[in-house]
């Protein structure tokens, strides 16, 4: 009975979390909505260069998978529903097929009872889980299909290692295997790096079974043509548009990197890795589960991917629920106090992440659209605000030193951390109604007499630019009355 309470608790948290407002990274909004909400729906919006340069880095394919369909719903059956109700229901997707595949694999990978019950209950308990795998990134499509693939892997592995399993076929394992993998490279280029290592036992398998080649490669490669030729045809371009490629030889370029912002090769280890599994990461230490199928694709995933200088926390969401099926509860050091401190990580982590995390940027561009606010809008001191939420068909997304350059009904001025002198004298170079979203820290900084403040959003923190001396919750919306 216990379970089952404690199975409901974490649904109504994983629900809850999952219609919060933070906002985690641009790429959540930039690489997803910001392009489809444009192409379907017809918004005009503020596309990443990924989509438009002359070499496109980013499919379309997987996008259309992952979320097309209820957009194409929207549009087809003309439904009266908000941008924020989309994104709700999107992210209500994420959170249910997550969830579902998931427990799946977990669940029929590991071979005893309790294992199945630790690896489930400490990703269902993750604010990893909880608040990174419902936002709309591409690393969280990522995560449902290398759990998907890892399941797989490692019900061949069980096949080699018995001997009187070794006649026993996986055709159609190994074709969505193929297809798996054709997805996972066009979603993301960094896929293949969590299956170097467990991929060893795929080779075991083929060459034992080498008729069963032609299936994976088939998984593979039709998935991959489809996707090939449908980019074509989304970019309009006269020659074959190969994404991954592109991605791959752009990010292989140091220069390149500099301005997405370097780092140490160590910073997935030292930084990332303890921020993802705080105090479980010492339920990791342990030797007992170094061999097993999940250990291998997280390790590999841990050091493929930090090679690479640009290293960032997202990245390695992936490996969350594979570093759970390895966690060793018989160690000495692991107490009933150390659960404890795992649910207060976790639950800190996901009211900051999921909660106040540049929480008011979605409420504020909503609560503009609702009240038709036109004007100049600069943003400083938050994200870029992804302007598909106004859902119009006349907004443009400038930077600060291109204010003139033409008007729509929404001008959105992301003026980032731009020096406050810059940003007051730009103010005042436009003669239609302007408005300074900002957080309520930063505003401090400006004359308020020249301001009449029209919105507030409480639950709304910058990490970016924390002052603990001006310490104030909130996202304020100030009209420039002077």
């Amino acid at each position: 009975m216990d379970k089952i309470v404690q199975r409901q608790k974490a649904c109504f948290n994983l629900l809850l979390l999952t219609l919060s407002n933070s906002y985690i990274h641009p790429d959540e909004h930039f690489q997803s909505l910001e392009v489809l909400a444009n192409k379907i729906l017809g918004y005009e919006t503020n596309i990443p260069w990924e989509f438009t340069d002359s070499s496109p880095a980013r499919s379309y394919g997987p996008l259309h998978i992952a979320y097309a369909p209820i957009l194409y719903t929207v549009r087809e059956l003309n439904l009266d529903l908000s941008p924020l109700q989309i994104w709700y229901i999107l992210r209500l997707q994420n959170c249910l097929v997550s969830w579902l595949v998931t427990d799946f694999c977990l669940y029929w990978m590991l071979p005893i009872k309790h294992e199945r019950i630790k690896a489930v209950f400490f990703t269902s308990t993750s604010f990893v889980t909880l608040v990174f795998q419902n936002h709309l990134f591409s690393n969280s499509v990522e995560t449902i299909l290398l759990v998907s693939a890892i399941y797989i892997i490692d019900d061949l592995r069980y096949i080699q290692e018995n001997p009187d399993l070794h006649s026993v076929k996986k055709t159609s394992s190994l074709f969505v295997l193929g297809v798996l993998v054709s997805i996972g490279v066009f979603n993301r280029i960094t896929f293949p790096a969590f299956l170097i290592l467990p991929g060893w036992y795929v080779v075991k398998y083929l060459t034992c079974h080498i008729p069963s080649i032609v299936p994976l490669a088939l998984g593979f490669l039709v998935p991959s043509l489809a996707f090939v030729l449908f980019d074509t045809w989304m970019y309009d371009s006269k020659e074959y548009v190969i994404t991954p490629m592109n991605n791959l030889l752009y990010n292989s370029n140091v220069e390149n990197l500099k301005s997405h912002g370097l780092h140490p090769l160590y910073t997935h280890f030292v930084v990332n890795l303890p921020q993802i599994l705080g105090p479980g990461l010492l339920f990791l230490i342990s030797k007992r589960y170094w061999k097993t199928t999940p250990f291998l694709s997280a390790a590999s995933g841990l050091l493929f991917l930090s090679l690479i200088p640009h290293q960032e926390l997202r990245f390695l969401i992936p490996i969350l629920p594979l570093c759970c099926c390895c966690f060793d509860l018989t160690q000495k050091w692991v107490s009933p106090y150390l659960i404890y401190v795992w649910y207060v990580f976790n639950l800190l982590m996901s009211i900051l992440m999921g909660v106040f995390h540049q929480g008011g940027v979605v409420p504020v561009l909503n609560y503009v659209r609702e009240n038709n606010l036109k004007g100049t809008h600069i943003w400083w001191h938050t994200y870029s605000p992804p302007s598909w939420i106004l859902g119009s068909q006349s907004a443009q997304t400038i930077a600060l030193d291109e204010l003139d350059a033409g008007n729509k009904d929404f001008t959105l001025v992301d003026a980032m951390g731009i020096d406050i002198k810059q940003v007051e004298a730009s103010m005042q170079r436009k003669q239609e109604p302007v408005y300074l979203i900002t957080p309520i820290a930063s505003f401090q900084k400006f004359d308020a007499t020249k301001f009449r403040p029209i919105y507030n959003y409480t639950y709304h923190i910058d990490l970016d630019h924390l002052d603990l001396n001006n310490f104030h919750l909130g996202l304020g919306v100030y009209q420039l009355i002077i």
